[in-house]
């Protein structure tokens, strides 16, 4: 652990989830894997869908509609209508398939890996403070066994942009009601978490498990840890 300002107690603390409280890379992976093979297996419009086409839809999607980029979810739902459309299906009915295919997905990525370790921690913390999440992705927190942990979570989309942008860091403050430095935001991001928090005035404890250089941060966090259990350390 690794103090990089005088240490002052907080009062809540907020949490980002990938790649913070569990590895996200494989459930991604799998999620993306499984999303492609049922997309060419169960429609004959999609049935040439491989990776580089997906990547190649993605990419014109989003330089024709920059606005879906503070969205992950409504993004790939546009993606899927838009790649089952420009395979001949009609866009009614594009739309609700899109949807369900969407669904599946969500579910095939939520199946993440949580350390014992991690669900003793939070429940620990929760005992003692309130906690929320700050993500930008769109993991559904109860089918991967979190969500009794938080009192709120602020998605990104809907109007609210993507950290390092303040929406969700305010509407998490005003939520909690709390002056913004009595709140400790956790995540393993430089730019996203440690940036974002510390520009809407949050304390930010940096997760650097990967032993990732500091020279890349713009700001110095509160406090850099090397695990998500030097918490219990600093604050219980």
């Amino acid at each position: 652990m690794q103090f990089y300002r005088r240490w002052q107690p907080v009062a809540a603390i907020s949490f980002d989830l990938d790649d913070t409280l569990y590895d996200n890379g494989p459930a991604i992976l799998r999620a993306e894997q499984w999303m492609l093979a049922h997309l060419r297996s169960e429609y004959l419009a999609t049935a040439m869908l491989d990776k580089p086409r997906w990547l190649a839809l993605k990419r014109s999607l989003l330089l024709a509609h920059p606005e879906l980029r503070q969205d992950v979810s409504l993004a790939r739902r546009h993606c899927i209508r838009e790649a089952m459309v420009q395979g001949g299906m009609a866009a009614g009915m594009a739309s609700h398939e899109a949807e369900r295919v969407f669904a599946a997905f969500l579910a095939e990525r939520s199946k993440i890996e949580v350390s014992a370790a991690t669900h003793a921690l939070l429940a620990r913390l929760a005992g003692r403070y309130p906690l929320v999440v700050i993500t930008n992705g769109n993991l559904d927190l109860a089918q991967a066994g979190l969500s009794d942990y938080f009192t709120l979570v602020c998605k990104a989309g809907a109007g609210a942009r993507m950290k390092p942008a303040p929406d969700m860091f305010a509407q998490a403050q005003a939520a909690l009601g709390l002056p913004a430095d009595r709140i400790l935001h956790v995540g393993d991001h430089p730019e996203t978490d440690v940036l974002g928090a510390l520009l809407h005035g949050f304390k930010a404890a940096w997760l650097n498990d990967r032993q990732q250089p500091w020279r890349q941060l713009q700001l110095l966090p509160d406090v850099e840890l090397c695990a998500l259990g030097e918490l219990a350390e600093l604050l219980l």
